[in-house]
């Protein structure tokens, strides 16, 4: 392509009627993190805003089913008490986010296994806390959908966890 083309093709060209604003997406680390700011937000971790588990479009949870979309990072408590546990999911789901990492997988373990109506179940505290943490105000804001695990991840003693995109503000 020539000069004479390009002068031509820029006078053919019409403007878009609204533009729209374009944000780029970086894969640096944020730089103004406050540790007061979190400490903060931790304390928002036991404040529930809802009892549902999120939807997930059907072809990503499909994908996920299939092992199309890999587990990015896995984060096992097995072993922790719950006042632990609970700075370990804060800090495991925002890091993640800050990460760009989208399908997490968190081990809590089945619990007290009691033989209950011809089978075992798992009563454990953790594994009932879990959903409560991440419908708490501290945490809905980054996470689209979670569930239990696949049988083979873990089943009722894991969780699934999709985040939501980091959506970088530029002014």
């Amino acid at each position: 392509m020539n000069n004479d083309d390009w002068e031509l093709f820029k006078k053919t060209v019409n403007p878009l009627k609204n533009r729209r604003k374009i944000s780029i997406q970086t894969k640096n680390k944020p730089t103004n993190v406050n540790k007061t700011e979190k400490k903060e937000d931790l304390e928002l971790i036991d404040i529930v805003i809802s009892k549902d588990w999120g939807n997930l479009e059907k072809n990503i949870l499909k994908k996920i089913q299939k092992g199309k979309i890999k587990i990015a990072s896995t984060l096992d408590l097995h072993g922790s008490n719950l006042k632990d546990s609970k700075k370990l999911v804060f800090d495991f789901i925002n890091n993640n986010y800050d990460q760009q990492n989208r399908l997490l997988l968190l081990i809590t373990g089945k619990g007290k296994r009691e033989f209950i109506d011809d089978q075992w179940k798992g009563r454990g505290k953790l594994k009932n806390q879990i959903p409560l943490w991440l419908n708490s105000l501290a945490l809905s804001q980054k996470i689209i959908w979670f569930d239990h695990a696949p049988a083979e991840k873990g089943g009722e003693g894991a969780f699934l966890i999709y985040l939501k995109k980091l959506q970088n503000k530029f002014s």
